[in-house]
Protein backbone atom coordinates (compact mmCIF):
# COMPACT_ATOMS: atom_id res chain seq x y z
CA UNK A 1 0.00 0.00 0.00
CA UNK A 2 1.75 2.95 -1.47
CA UNK A 3 -0.61 5.69 0.41
CA UNK A 4 -3.39 5.65 3.14
CA UNK A 5 -6.73 5.20 2.22
CA UNK A 6 -10.35 4.88 3.84
CA UNK A 7 -11.41 1.35 3.97
CA UNK A 8 -15.25 -0.04 4.85
CA UNK A 9 -14.57 -2.80 6.81
CA UNK A 10 -17.71 -3.54 8.84
CA UNK A 11 -21.44 -2.61 9.68
CA UNK A 12 -22.24 -0.87 12.64
CA UNK A 13 -24.46 -4.19 13.58
CA UNK A 14 -21.75 -6.21 13.59
CA UNK A 15 -20.16 -4.33 16.32
CA UNK A 16 -22.54 -4.34 19.61
CA UNK A 17 -21.15 -2.49 22.42
CA UNK A 18 -18.93 -4.02 24.65
CA UNK A 19 -18.31 -7.21 22.05
CA UNK A 20 -14.94 -7.61 19.31
CA UNK A 21 -15.28 -8.27 15.58
CA UNK A 22 -12.68 -9.77 14.20
CA UNK A 23 -11.99 -8.48 10.37
CA UNK A 24 -9.35 -8.72 7.87
CA UNK A 25 -8.98 -5.58 5.49
CA UNK A 26 -6.29 -5.51 2.61
CA UNK A 27 -4.23 -8.35 4.67
CA UNK A 28 -4.58 -6.62 7.50
CA UNK A 29 -6.17 -7.90 10.67
CA UNK A 30 -8.02 -5.82 12.75
CA UNK A 31 -10.29 -6.12 15.71
CA UNK A 32 -13.06 -3.85 16.13
CA UNK A 33 -14.96 -3.01 19.67
CA UNK A 34 -17.00 -0.52 21.16
CA UNK A 35 -16.30 1.11 24.48
CA UNK A 36 -19.15 1.36 27.13
CA UNK A 37 -20.14 5.06 25.55
CA UNK A 38 -20.25 3.09 22.09
CA UNK A 39 -17.39 4.68 20.57
CA UNK A 40 -15.91 2.03 17.94
CA UNK A 41 -12.01 1.70 18.05
CA UNK A 42 -9.87 -0.02 15.86
CA UNK A 43 -6.37 -1.88 16.96
CA UNK A 44 -4.20 -4.27 15.32
CA UNK A 45 -5.63 -7.99 15.96
CA UNK A 46 -2.49 -8.76 17.37
CA UNK A 47 -1.16 -8.57 20.87
CA UNK A 48 2.04 -6.58 20.87
CA UNK A 49 3.49 -9.43 24.23
CA UNK A 50 2.90 -12.37 22.42
CA UNK A 51 0.99 -12.11 19.59
CA UNK A 52 -2.10 -13.67 20.94
CA UNK A 53 -5.62 -12.73 18.90
CA UNK A 54 -6.82 -9.52 21.21
CA UNK A 55 -10.38 -10.50 19.36
CA UNK A 56 -10.63 -12.99 21.88
CA UNK A 57 -10.03 -10.88 24.35
CA UNK A 58 -12.63 -8.84 27.05
CA UNK A 59 -13.91 -5.31 26.49
CA UNK A 60 -13.37 -3.24 30.10
CA UNK A 61 -13.76 -0.10 30.61
CA UNK A 62 -10.23 0.78 30.59
CA UNK A 63 -10.10 -0.73 27.01
CA UNK A 64 -9.52 -4.27 25.30
CA UNK A 65 -7.70 -6.85 27.82
CA UNK A 66 -5.66 -9.39 26.18
CA UNK A 67 -7.43 -13.02 26.46
CA UNK A 68 -3.78 -14.85 27.85
CA UNK A 69 -1.60 -12.41 29.92
CA UNK A 70 -4.28 -10.23 30.92
CA UNK A 71 -2.69 -6.97 29.34
CA UNK A 72 -5.16 -4.15 28.51
CA UNK A 73 -5.05 -1.50 25.92
CA UNK A 74 -6.34 1.55 25.24
CA UNK A 75 -9.19 1.75 21.76
CA UNK A 76 -8.09 4.95 20.89
CA UNK A 77 -3.93 5.10 21.40
CA UNK A 78 -3.51 1.55 21.52
CA UNK A 79 -1.32 2.08 24.60
CA UNK A 80 -1.12 -0.13 27.44
CA UNK A 81 -2.93 0.56 30.48
CA UNK A 82 -2.56 -2.16 32.76
CA UNK A 83 -0.50 -5.39 32.93
CA UNK A 84 -1.71 -7.77 36.38
CA UNK A 85 1.61 -9.30 37.66
CA UNK A 86 3.10 -5.30 37.41
CA UNK A 87 2.59 -3.91 41.22
CA UNK A 88 0.49 -0.72 41.10
CA UNK A 89 3.32 1.71 41.67
CA UNK A 90 5.39 0.24 38.67
CA UNK A 91 5.14 2.61 35.41
CA UNK A 92 4.19 0.62 32.35
CA UNK A 93 6.54 1.12 29.56
CA UNK A 94 5.59 3.46 26.68
CA UNK A 95 6.47 0.61 24.13
CA UNK A 96 4.08 -2.02 25.37
CA UNK A 97 1.46 -0.56 22.42
CA UNK A 98 -0.84 -2.46 19.97
CA UNK A 99 -1.16 -0.37 16.69
CA UNK A 100 -3.85 1.21 16.79
CA UNK A 101 -5.98 2.97 13.68
CA UNK A 102 -8.24 5.73 12.79
CA UNK A 103 -11.47 4.38 12.84
CA UNK A 104 -14.97 6.67 11.51
CA UNK A 105 -18.87 5.45 11.63
CA UNK A 106 -21.55 7.00 9.17
CA UNK A 107 -23.98 6.16 6.99
CA UNK A 108 -24.31 2.22 8.75
CA UNK A 109 -20.63 1.53 7.65
CA UNK A 110 -17.38 1.90 9.80
CA UNK A 111 -14.91 3.19 8.26
CA UNK A 112 -10.50 2.24 9.05
CA UNK A 113 -7.82 4.01 7.70
CA UNK A 114 -4.84 2.36 6.29
CA UNK A 115 -1.68 3.29 5.61
CA UNK A 116 0.71 5.89 5.95
CA UNK A 117 0.03 9.60 6.70
CA UNK A 118 -3.22 11.57 8.75
CA UNK A 119 -6.85 10.71 7.54
CA UNK A 120 -7.80 12.77 4.72
CA UNK A 121 -10.31 12.44 2.08
CA UNK A 122 -14.37 11.74 1.95
CA UNK A 123 -15.28 8.20 3.89
CA UNK A 124 -16.13 5.73 1.15
CA UNK A 125 -20.36 5.53 2.61
CA UNK A 126 -20.23 9.51 2.63
CA UNK A 127 -22.35 10.10 -0.15
CA UNK A 128 -25.15 6.98 1.07
CA UNK A 129 -27.94 8.67 2.53
CA UNK A 130 -30.41 5.35 3.14
CA UNK A 131 -33.68 5.62 2.82
CA UNK A 132 -36.98 3.64 3.15
CA UNK A 133 -35.78 -0.02 4.91
CA UNK A 134 -32.71 -0.82 4.33
CA UNK A 135 -30.63 -4.30 3.81
CA UNK A 136 -27.71 -5.09 4.68
CA UNK A 137 -25.45 -8.40 4.89
CA UNK A 138 -21.89 -9.34 4.85
CA UNK A 139 -19.37 -12.06 3.89
CA UNK A 140 -16.45 -13.45 2.69
CA UNK A 141 -16.29 -14.72 -1.24
CA UNK A 142 -13.93 -16.87 -2.88
CA UNK A 143 -12.73 -14.47 -5.44
CA UNK A 144 -9.70 -12.00 -5.53
CA UNK A 145 -10.45 -8.27 -4.99
CA UNK A 146 -9.05 -6.85 -8.40
CA UNK A 147 -11.92 -10.00 -9.98
CA UNK A 148 -14.84 -8.62 -7.77
CA UNK A 149 -14.10 -5.05 -9.16
CA UNK A 150 -13.92 -6.26 -13.17
CA UNK A 151 -16.85 -9.03 -12.82
CA UNK A 152 -18.98 -6.05 -11.55
CA UNK A 153 -18.44 -4.21 -14.44
CA UNK A 154 -18.35 -7.19 -17.14
CA UNK A 155 -21.09 -9.20 -15.49
CA UNK A 156 -22.42 -7.98 -12.60
CA UNK A 157 -25.87 -9.75 -13.24
CA UNK A 158 -22.91 -12.71 -11.44
CA UNK A 159 -22.47 -10.78 -8.34
CA UNK A 160 -26.27 -9.74 -7.40
CA UNK A 161 -29.69 -9.74 -8.67
CA UNK A 162 -32.88 -7.65 -8.63
CA UNK A 163 -36.29 -9.63 -8.26
CA UNK A 164 -38.16 -9.09 -12.00
CA UNK A 165 -35.12 -8.07 -13.57
CA UNK A 166 -33.03 -9.26 -16.15
CA UNK A 167 -29.88 -7.47 -16.46
CA UNK A 168 -28.77 -7.37 -20.10
CA UNK A 169 -25.04 -7.05 -21.86
CA UNK A 170 -25.73 -3.97 -23.68
CA UNK A 171 -23.45 -0.88 -22.65
CA UNK A 172 -25.72 2.31 -23.09
CA UNK A 173 -22.90 4.87 -24.08
CA UNK A 174 -19.14 4.74 -23.44
CA UNK A 175 -17.58 4.11 -19.64
CA UNK A 176 -16.84 7.38 -17.67
CA UNK A 177 -14.43 8.53 -14.70
CA UNK A 178 -16.54 10.11 -11.62
CA UNK A 179 -14.32 10.99 -8.32
CA UNK A 180 -12.20 8.40 -9.08
CA UNK A 181 -14.76 5.38 -9.95
CA UNK A 182 -15.30 4.22 -13.13
CA UNK A 183 -19.16 4.18 -13.87
CA UNK A 184 -20.34 2.43 -16.75
CA UNK A 185 -24.63 2.05 -17.62
CA UNK A 186 -26.21 -0.90 -19.14
CA UNK A 187 -29.92 -1.73 -20.48
CA UNK A 188 -32.22 -3.79 -18.18
CA UNK A 189 -35.50 -4.99 -18.89
CA UNK A 190 -38.49 -6.31 -16.65
CA UNK A 191 -38.80 -10.24 -16.80
CA UNK A 192 -41.86 -11.64 -18.54
CA UNK A 193 -42.66 -7.90 -20.28
CA UNK A 194 -42.05 -7.96 -23.83
CA UNK A 195 -39.39 -9.33 -25.80
CA UNK A 196 -35.85 -10.83 -24.18
CA UNK A 197 -33.11 -8.79 -24.94
CA UNK A 198 -31.94 -7.80 -28.62
CA UNK A 199 -28.82 -5.56 -29.53
CA UNK A 200 -30.96 -2.39 -30.59
CA UNK A 201 -33.88 -1.49 -28.43
CA UNK A 202 -35.09 0.64 -26.17
CA UNK A 203 -34.33 -0.41 -22.47
CA UNK A 204 -36.90 0.17 -19.56
CA UNK A 205 -34.07 0.24 -16.99
CA UNK A 206 -30.51 1.35 -16.83
CA UNK A 207 -28.21 -0.66 -14.23
CA UNK A 208 -25.56 1.87 -13.16
CA UNK A 209 -22.34 0.38 -11.38
CA UNK A 210 -19.58 2.61 -10.01
CA UNK A 211 -16.36 0.64 -9.39
CA UNK A 212 -13.68 2.45 -7.57
CA UNK A 213 -9.99 2.50 -9.39
CA UNK A 214 -7.98 2.06 -5.92
CA UNK A 215 -9.99 1.86 -2.08
CA UNK A 216 -13.14 2.88 -2.29
CA UNK A 217 -16.97 1.08 -2.72
CA UNK A 218 -18.69 -0.06 -4.82
CA UNK A 219 -22.05 1.66 -5.82
CA UNK A 220 -24.63 0.06 -7.86
CA UNK A 221 -28.31 1.50 -8.65
CA UNK A 222 -31.04 0.44 -10.86
CA UNK A 223 -32.89 3.42 -12.40
CA UNK A 224 -35.61 3.91 -14.71
CA UNK A 225 -34.65 5.04 -18.41
CA UNK A 226 -35.39 8.45 -17.29
CA UNK A 227 -33.14 8.31 -14.47
CA UNK A 228 -35.33 7.97 -11.57
CA UNK A 229 -33.80 5.50 -8.85
CA UNK A 230 -35.43 2.23 -7.77
CA UNK A 231 -32.54 0.69 -6.09
CA UNK A 232 -29.08 1.67 -4.42
CA UNK A 233 -26.98 -0.81 -3.28
CA UNK A 234 -23.66 0.13 -1.48
CA UNK A 235 -20.61 -3.01 -1.21
CA UNK A 236 -17.50 -2.41 0.66
CA UNK A 237 -14.98 -5.03 -0.74
CA UNK A 238 -11.69 -5.55 0.56
CA UNK A 239 -9.13 -8.38 0.45
CA UNK A 240 -8.97 -11.69 3.10
CA UNK A 241 -6.76 -14.37 3.16
CA UNK A 242 -5.75 -16.73 0.40
CA UNK A 243 -7.21 -14.96 -2.23
CA UNK A 244 -10.28 -14.21 -0.87
CA UNK A 245 -12.17 -10.73 -0.50
CA UNK A 246 -14.52 -9.14 2.79
CA UNK A 247 -17.49 -7.66 1.23
CA UNK A 248 -20.14 -5.47 3.59
CA UNK A 249 -23.27 -4.11 1.74
CA UNK A 250 -26.49 -2.10 2.26
CA UNK A 251 -29.28 -1.02 0.16
CA UNK A 252 -32.88 0.23 -0.05
CA UNK A 253 -35.50 1.03 -2.43
CA UNK A 254 -36.46 4.24 -2.82
CA UNK A 255 -39.94 5.55 -2.27
CA UNK A 256 -42.57 5.35 -5.42
CA UNK A 257 -40.36 2.34 -6.81
CA UNK A 258 -42.82 -0.14 -6.51
CA UNK A 259 -44.88 1.89 -8.83
CA UNK A 260 -42.58 1.52 -11.81
CA UNK A 261 -42.44 -2.51 -11.52
CA UNK A 262 -45.04 -4.59 -13.31
CA UNK A 263 -47.79 -5.79 -11.26
CA UNK A 264 -46.29 -9.35 -11.08
CA UNK A 265 -43.32 -7.93 -9.25
CA UNK A 266 -45.98 -6.13 -7.15
CA UNK A 267 -47.90 -9.11 -6.23
CA UNK A 268 -45.36 -11.12 -5.35
CA UNK A 269 -43.51 -8.54 -2.75
CA UNK A 270 -46.83 -7.09 -1.43
CA UNK A 271 -47.68 -10.99 -0.37
CA UNK A 272 -44.01 -11.47 0.89
CA UNK A 273 -42.77 -8.24 1.65
CA UNK A 274 -40.19 -9.60 4.28
CA UNK A 275 -38.66 -12.34 2.13
CA UNK A 276 -38.98 -10.61 -1.36
CA UNK A 277 -36.02 -8.46 -0.63
CA UNK A 278 -35.28 -5.23 -3.33
CA UNK A 279 -32.12 -6.73 -4.15
CA UNK A 280 -29.79 -9.76 -3.44
CA UNK A 281 -25.62 -9.40 -3.49
CA UNK A 282 -24.05 -13.27 -4.02
CA UNK A 283 -22.40 -14.54 -1.99
CA UNK A 284 -21.75 -18.13 -3.33
CA UNK A 285 -20.15 -17.17 -7.54
CA UNK A 286 -20.68 -19.57 -10.43
CA UNK A 287 -16.64 -20.34 -11.38
CA UNK A 288 -17.66 -21.57 -14.46
CA UNK A 289 -19.77 -18.46 -15.51
CA UNK A 290 -17.00 -16.20 -14.39
CA UNK A 291 -14.76 -18.21 -16.49
CA UNK A 292 -16.53 -17.63 -19.02
CA UNK A 293 -17.41 -13.96 -19.33
CA UNK A 294 -15.74 -11.96 -21.93
CA UNK A 295 -13.43 -9.28 -20.70
CA UNK A 296 -14.59 -6.01 -21.50
CA UNK A 297 -15.12 -2.60 -19.84
CA UNK A 298 -12.46 -4.21 -16.85
CA UNK A 299 -9.98 -4.77 -19.42
CA UNK A 300 -10.21 -0.84 -20.34
CA UNK A 301 -10.08 -0.11 -16.09
CA UNK A 302 -6.95 -2.06 -16.24
CA UNK A 303 -5.05 -0.47 -18.89
CA UNK A 304 -6.13 3.04 -18.09
CA UNK A 305 -8.50 3.94 -21.07
CA UNK A 306 -12.52 4.09 -21.09
CA UNK A 307 -13.09 4.39 -25.24
CA UNK A 308 -14.78 2.21 -27.64
CA UNK A 309 -17.46 0.58 -25.53
CA UNK A 310 -20.63 3.05 -26.70
CA UNK A 311 -23.43 0.62 -28.09
CA UNK A 312 -21.38 -2.62 -27.97
CA UNK A 313 -22.61 -5.64 -25.84
CA UNK A 314 -20.13 -7.81 -23.91
CA UNK A 315 -20.13 -10.69 -26.46
CA UNK A 316 -18.93 -8.52 -29.16
CA UNK A 317 -16.27 -7.87 -27.29
CA UNK A 318 -13.26 -10.70 -27.34
CA UNK A 319 -10.61 -10.58 -24.41
CA UNK A 320 -7.17 -10.19 -25.42
CA UNK A 321 -5.76 -11.18 -22.08
CA UNK A 322 -7.21 -14.45 -19.60
CA UNK A 323 -10.69 -14.70 -18.48
CA UNK A 324 -10.99 -13.51 -15.44
CA UNK A 325 -11.48 -16.87 -12.74
CA UNK A 326 -13.37 -17.05 -9.75
CA UNK A 327 -10.86 -18.49 -6.98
Amino acid sequence: MTQGAWWAVALREQVPVEKTLAVVCEGMDIVLFRDARGAVHALEDRCPHRRVLLSDGVVLPGGLQCPYHGWTFDGASGRCTDIPNLRRDETIPAKYKAQAFPVEELNGFIHVWLGPGEPAGALPSADYLPGQRERFGHAVVAISRRHYLDIMLDGPQHLLAFPGVQITDFFMGDARREHGHLVLDRGAIWRGRGPGPAFVRDHPLVLRTRVPQAAGAITVELLTAQELPLVTVRIAASSHRRGTIAICWRGYCHAGASVQEPWRVRLRRAICPYVRAPFTVHTQIDGAAIAALPVAPSLERRRGGIAGLSGMGAGDLHADSPACQAR
